[in-house]
């Protein structure tokens, strides 16, 4: 019994062969970002949809708002990474092109596009009815429109267990979720 399962526990890799492989990944990914990312028309497209949006928002932010604005688009942005960090490990969908080759591929969607755009759904439909009708548009933009467009270009990848459908379905959950969090916090802060 103690032979089998040290026989058992020896085909598991170790800390240190793990390291080796992530190693050997990342120096894949980097040359392939040299290659192939750095400086492309996808390349740009990222760095433009990371910068752009800011200035934007910061032109239309509600700046009597702006902490509990920039707050709600801050717990959107750490939700869409963590989301995605899952999505992408678990071959749901994948990023091909990178932005900056050491950190997670789509920086500019999680921490800048969507965040910035549910801050605005937030800012300017404060009443449900409003708010739902607005975040299924906004549903509608990312899942049935941007993300084909990102596929179209070959920057966003669908896995085989994943839809566009899923993805709508996850932005409303998500805008639902961010709103009511939001609201419950509202409402103790004002008693």
């Amino acid at each position: 019994m103690v032979r089998s399962m040290y026989f058992f526990l020896l085909n598991f890799p170790s800390n240190v062969e793990i390291d080796k492989e992530k190693e050997k990944l990342f120096h894949l990914s980097f040359d392939h970002w040299l290659q192939h990312d750095l400086f492309s028309f996808n390349w740009w497209i990222l760095f433009l949809s990371t910068i752009i949006p800011y200035f934007i928002f910061w032109k239309v932010v509600d700046k009597n708002r702006f902490f509990e604005v920039f707050s709600y688009g801050m717990v959107c942005a750490i939700l869409c990474m963590l989301l995605d960090i899952m999505g992408t490990e678990m071959f749901l969908w994948s990023y091909p092109d990178k932005l900056l080759p050491i950190i997670t591929p789509l920086i500019p969607a999680n921490l800048v596009v969507i965040p910035i755009t549910a801050m605005l759904v937030y800012q300017y439909f404060s009443t449900w009815k409003n708010f739902l009708f607005a975040t299924l548009c906004w549903s509608i933009l990312f899942s049935y429109i941007i993300e084909p467009l990102f596929m179209l270009r070959k920057m966003f990848v669908l896995g085989e267990n994943w839809s566009h459908t899923k993805s709508f379905i996850g932005f409303i959950v998500l805008g639902i979720f961010l709103k009511e969090v939001f609201e419950t916090i509202k409402k103790h802060l004002s008693r």
